[in-house]
């Protein structure tokens, strides 16, 4: 219903920041039931589960985990990033976080999820 109604960019962070907070809605079979049809989506709504689903996926033209993150953070989908997390752990390693900033960063990814 909020894709095929256009719903803007900030409902469905909300409504997948919610879902993803279940655990039972992190696993890949869970992600894969949010495949749709990409006719009547926004092109920042396709740009989110893009990048939600190639966590899932090997293909090559896929952002790579640290591209991903990156975009979960930008965009405040703070259960999106601890899913890479979960994923792919050497991520946190890779981003190269002072010591200070990353204990904010767990902080806030922490309260949010």
């Amino acid at each position: 219903y909020v894709c095929r109604n256009q719903a803007p960019l900030e409902v469905m962070i909300l409504l997948l920041n919610t879902w993803l907070s279940y655990t039972e809605n992190r696993t890949e079979s869970a992600i894969t039931t949010l495949q749709i049809d990409y006719f009547n989506l926004t092109r920042d709504i396709e740009m989110l589960f893009s990048h939600l689903f190639a966590l899932y996926n090997n293909n090559a033209d896929n952002p790579s985990p640290n591209e991903i993150i990156d975009y979960f953070i930008h965009i405040e989908v703070w259960n999106g990033a601890t899913l890479v997390l979960e994923r792919h752990p050497t991520v946190f390693k890779t981003m190269g976080l002072d010591t200070k900033v990353m204990a904010d960063f767990l902080t806030i990814v922490g309260r949010c999820c």
